[in-house]
């Protein structure tokens, strides 16, 4: 068995996109249970799942450039899916 170091590199930002949107989501939830759940929390909400959806895909599967595109156009559209700050913390 060979050692090859873009394993561990898409190992390791798997898990760092996955502990992002786990821990992001956490804190979404936490938000959505103090104050009322409104349209921008769920958006948040969509945001972070799309987030350790990229991660997972990275963690789920071989190493692929199919799987790096389809993780960073998870990410891409994350980033649609941004509401006004303002709205969220007033």
């Amino acid at each position: 068995m060979q050692f090859h170091y873009y394993y561990l590199i898409q190992d390791f930002v798997g898990v760092m996109l996955a502990f992002v949107g786990i821990r992001m989501l956490f804190l979404c939830l936490r938000l959505a249970s103090s104050k009322k759940f409104t349209k921008n929390i769920v958006l948040l909400m969509t945001k972070y799942s799309l987030f350790i959806f990229a991660g997972a895909n990275l963690l789920m599967n071989t190493f692929g450039l199919n799987h790096w595109i389809c993780s960073i156009l998870l990410m891409i559209i994350s980033i649609a899916f941004t509401p006004k700050i303002n709205s969220v913390c007033s």
